[in-house]
């Protein structure tokens, strides 16, 4: 049996540590691969690390932002071990002996890789939670408080669509995006500002939750809905949740969507009352192709 080593970072509120983690929790009851986690924020404790566990292969959840300790010097440096890349941008070592892109490499950087690359499904979770049966139809969205997550525009369209509804925005801070909190406060105040509607309620919350916590949030909706802007090559690991509890899902046109992308969901080519009456049909191929089993089965594919 092989060993994998899973290379974490250590700040819990961010969205790429959150992924490795997910990675790694969906894929350690594995019965033919061994897989390891760490999760390290200097090069000696790399160093010692590796040589402890000694594994055939190392998966990194790299991101610049978040592991910049990493260098290519390291990386060379067990050249007996081969190195594997989770991909999240366009910035990488050009070291590594393969790229792992989960859910979709349809894009034009992932040509430079070349048969270096494999297509993984996304690491979706096993929810066994309950579903409340809502008095009133309930809208949420959950993310960090970026600008460009927008939380104002959904605001203002279930403002201006429904006589009456609730919208839960469940918007955690950033460690490394919103360190000062500023950005997050000015986003949900701006959304309460936005809602002039008497009959509807906006309730905004902000404390971290674990995955469990998050995916009863988002049970707890009758749709989930994101309205990103464009802002970058990556996919978007809200998405993963909301799958995960088979609530419908409303999106933008973003490209970070791109991995679920079809007209039956997206706002302005469909109406939210429209995705909301279709339900989760559209995104029935999805739960298959992307179940946790299936994720393991896969992954477990690149190492044995």
């Amino acid at each position: 049996m092989r060993t994998v080593l899973i290379i974490n970072h250590r700040i819990s509120n961010c969205g790429v540590y959150q992924f490795g983690k997910r990675v790694y929790e969906a894929a350690v009851p594995s019965k033919d691969v061994r897989y390891i986690y760490a999760e390290l924020d200097k090069a000696e404790t790399y160093l010692n690390v590796v040589l402890e566990y000694n594994p055939d292969v190392i998966l990194y959840n790299w991101h610049r932002g978040t592991m910049p300790w990493l260098s290519e010097t390291l990386v060379k440096h067990f050249p007996r071990i081969k190195h594997y890349f989770i991909y999240h941008e366009e910035f990488t070592h050009p070291s590594y002996d393969k790229y792992l892109f989960f859910g979709d490499y349809d894009f034009s950087g992932g040509r430079k890789f070349g048969d270096k690359k494999a297509l993984i499904p996304r690491p979706l979770l096993n929810y066994t939670g309950t579903y409340v049966e809502n008095k009133r139809l309930t809208i949420g969205s959950f993310g960090f408080g970026f600008k460009n997550k927008g939380y104002v525009s959904l605001a203002k369209l279930v403002n201006d669509t429904f006589s009456e509804a609730v919208i839960n925005f469940h918007m955690p801070f950033s460690h490394f995006g919103d360190p000062l909190r500023t950005t997050t406060m000015e986003i949900a105040s701006a959304c309460r500002n936005v809602v002039t509607n008497p009959g509807i309620t906006l309730n905004i919350s902000h404390e971290f939750l674990d995955n469990s916590g998050v995916l009863k949030f988002l049970a707890g909706n009758d749709i989930n809905a994101f309205m990103y802007d464009e802002n970058g090559e990556g996919i978007s690991s809200v998405i993963d949740y909301a799958l995960s509890v088979r609530r419908p899902i409303a999106i933008s046109s973003s490209r970070m969507f791109r991995h679920i992308a079809s007209d039956e969901i997206i706002l302005g080519r469909n109406s939210l009352e429209g995705i909301l009456k279709a339900g989760t049909k559209p995104l029935e191929p999805l739960y298959k192709k992307w179940s946790v089993e299936n994720f393991r089965q896969e992954l477990d594919k690149e190492f044995v």
